[in-house]
């Protein structure tokens, strides 16, 4: 099992820089990365970022695309799309995702979602593909209630990991819409949750206190790949049943195949310059930078660049290319 997790496997800094030319990225970064040839590995000096970016602070204070609390008569696909193509949110600021709160019920605690979780969700599927032995699997599911069309459905979820030597993920996803009961189909998508999911950066990011007099709540749900994709899987399995429901109210945007490509350009071709102890170093740039350089394609290029809503109901998601840091 294990030999097949190379599927995500990172090379090293001096793997990266192996027989290539460096290319130092001053401006437009974006754009010179998708330009970046064969031969090439890309350098981005780490003041690129600001003297005071903080990666840790940043993924879990960082700003991030709301989605706002008036649903009705929009699918989340248009209220995301209506988010990240806002021209009042400041072109230079860098996000760390997007954001939701519930609108029914009790639980009022905001779901924040990095575009890296969304792109290592298609991984995900993509992985599941390429050995189907390893797929997201949907173990149960909690569909026939009347409560159901109120609630939305409940599903028990298996995921591969992604780690060596590390065994499969089981746990459960509630509040995915089944049925078009209004006005409940609007506002039910937003309560997405999980339990038992022990993921370590979950648990990490979700670790945070606010500022002293901040009216922001400290706490957060930290959503992760493995959730994500079982959200995707749960879609394409009721697609099969006739059901479009679950995908007409996804709640996560699907990734297009040219975020991908920027992804594993970022990961597996392009390094951090910092300075450290007096000396210039190469590192890996780590999530909070690639999460940074991710929406600068979303505010560079439009949303079209960035996301494909048709690639779950076309089945691409699962063909992308990722391949990886062999030379494309």
């Amino acid at each position: 099992m294990d030999i097949k997790k190379i599927f995500f496997e990172r090379p090293s800094p001096a793997e990266i820089k192996e027989e290539k030319e460096a290319v130092i990225l001053e401006d437009k970064i974006v754009v010179a990365l998708q330009e970046l040839q064969p031969h090439q590995y890309a350098v981005i000096p780490g003041e690129k970022f600001g003297t005071h970016f903080n990666p840790a602070k940043f993924l879990k204070h960082g700003e991030t695309f709301d989605l706002g609390n008036r649903p009705f008569g929009k699918s989340p696909r248009t209220l995301f799309r209506d988010a990240v193509s806002d021209p009042q949110t400041s072109f230079n600021t860098y996000m760390s995702g997007y954001s939701f709160k519930p609108l029914i019920g009790p639980d009022k605690v905001p779901r924040r979602i990095p575009f890296v979780e969304l792109l290592e969700a298609a991984r995900i599927l993509a992985y599941g593909a390429f050995y189907p032995d390893a797929a997201v699997k949907i173990e149960g599911e909690y569909t026939h209630a009347k409560k159901v069309g109120k609630e939305g459905g409940s599903f028990l979820i298996s995921s591969p990991s992604r780690t060596k030597k590390h065994g499969r993920y089981r746990f459960t996803i509630s509040s995915i819409p089944m049925r078009f009961t209004e006005p409940f189909v609007y506002l039910v998508p937003y309560s997405f949750g999980t339990q038992d999911l022990g993921v370590e950066s979950k648990a990490f990011r979700e670790l945070r206190y606010t500022s002293q007099h901040s009216i922001e709540s400290s706490r957060i749900h930290y959503v992760q790949a493995h959730e994500i994709a079982a959200a995707y899987a749960i879609a394409e399995a009721q697609l099969k049943e006739k059901n479009s429901v679950p995908l007409r109210f996804l709640v996560f945007p699907i990734a297009s195949q040219q975020a991908v490509d920027l992804y594993t350009k970022l990961l597996n071709r392009t390094l951090l310059q910092v300075e450290e102890g007096g000396k210039i170093k190469l590192k890996h740039l780590g999530q909070a930078h690639i999460e940074a350089m991710l929406w600068r394609l979303v505010r560079r290029k439009g949303y079209e660049s960035a996301f494909d809503d048709l690639a779950l109901l076309e089945g691409r998601v699962r063909n992308y290319n990722w391949n990886n840091y062999v030379q494309t």
